[in-house]
């Protein structure tokens, strides 16, 4: 996803780059036709052609700083992080290996993970799982991710995570609070629950983490202080496991 990301920024800086460049050379952008734009684009190219590498060399450097920001922050804040009472787990309070998981109830990548995860809680490896929610697809994400902390009030949390991953397409309201209610969960006490300052704050937390991390969708994996952004499947997973015992 990252790499993705720095691709996508290059072409957009490479573009603004250029049409600045050739535009501020005509008399105005509203006298050129496309074919002239074209020309001009090539012209500036063709004339200029170390712009592009001086261009591409400037943003390689600021990504690789500020990839080197973000790594940092991971590496110093990774075992507070992974501490946090707030923040519901399962597993070892102990563990060897420790995944964060920032998810989106609404996120069909995240809701494929759900059997590897499972997989992995029922394996031999002495782990944690730590989960943030990070609801950014939706209104109702919101929703979702405050009902489920709440319900980690109930003791409840990661049945109704589980239940709420489950339910296929968008959620709203409605599929949030009947399937608290199919399993047994209070609705009034989680709807008080769910306007609570700690929920808020959590979700708060949340989202400044994503952004100290430089995470920008669901789902993203922390896995012993290194980050892991999309899907991953057991196989996937157990990989990184092992190999992150190796080097322990």
């Amino acid at each position: 996803m990252i790499l993705k990301y720095k691709k996508i920024l290059t072409k957009l800086f490479l573009s603004s780059i250029i049409c600045l460049s050739f535009i501020s050379s005509a008399n105005s952008i509203d006298d050129l036709s496309k074919e002239e734009l074209n020309e001009y684009i090539y012209q500036y190219i063709m004339e200029n052609p170390e712009v592009i590498l001086e261009s591409v060399d400037r943003l390689r450097k600021k990504m690789e700083e500020n990839t080197e920001s973000y790594d940092k922050f991971l590496e110093e804040n990774f075992t507070k992080m992974a501490n946090n009472p707030l923040i519901p787990f399962m597993g070892s309070d102990n563990p060897k290996v420790t995944i964060i998981e920032f998810f989106d109830y609404n996120c069909g990548y995240c809701k494929k993970s759900l059997d590897a995860i499972r997989e992995l809680l029922r394996s031999e490896y002495d782990l944690k799982i730590s989960f943030r929610d990070y609801p950014i697809l939706s209104p109702s994400s919101k929703i979702a991710a405050a009902a489920a902390l709440a319900a980690k009030e109930q003791g409840k949390y990661f049945l109704f995570h589980s239940a709420l991953m489950n339910l296929q397409g968008n959620l709203d309201e409605n599929k949030i609070y009947s399937t608290a209610e199919n399993l047994e969960i209070d609705i009034v006490k989680l709807k008080e629950d769910m306007n609570k300052p700690k929920i808020k704050k959590i979700l708060e937390e949340n989202e400044d983490l994503a952004r100290k991390l430089n995470i920008r969708g669901t789902p993203t994996f922390l896995i012993n202080g290194k980050l892991y952004a999309g899907a991953l499947e057991l196989n996937k997973l157990k990989a990184i496991i092992n190999q992150s015992l190796e080097d322990s």
